[in-house]
């Protein structure tokens, strides 16, 4: 599980992934690259270089809907950094001190 967290952490420590992250959650519904390279405002080769990397860390999820491939979060990924932070969220070290 940390590996996985690990991972996760390694992928959204880039702005922009962090933008496409959001915005996919806030659309709702799964996004196409031209899509996510608008409402970031980032290009299309940039989008998609970055999805790559957010498909590797296993966050988001690709699927054909011709003409376009269309993204959306996998929220397994972010089960593996919720059980990893959860223990300092529940008792915080140092927590009434």
């Amino acid at each position: 599980m940390l590996r996985r967290a690990t991972t996760v952490f390694g992928a959204i420590a880039h702005p922009v992934r962090r933008d496409l992250l959001e915005a996919m959650r806030e659309a709702a519904r799964p996004l196409s690259i031209t899509e996510l390279g608008a409402r970031c405002e980032v290009s299309r080769s940039t989008a998609s270089r970055h999805l790559d990397i957010l498909r590797g860390a296993g966050m988001v999820v690709a699927r054909s809907a011709q003409p376009a491939v269309l993204h959306e979060l996998d929220p397994t990924a972010f089960a593996a950094i919720e059980s990893w932070l959860w223990p300092f969220v529940e008792s915080p070290v140092g927590a009434g001190t």
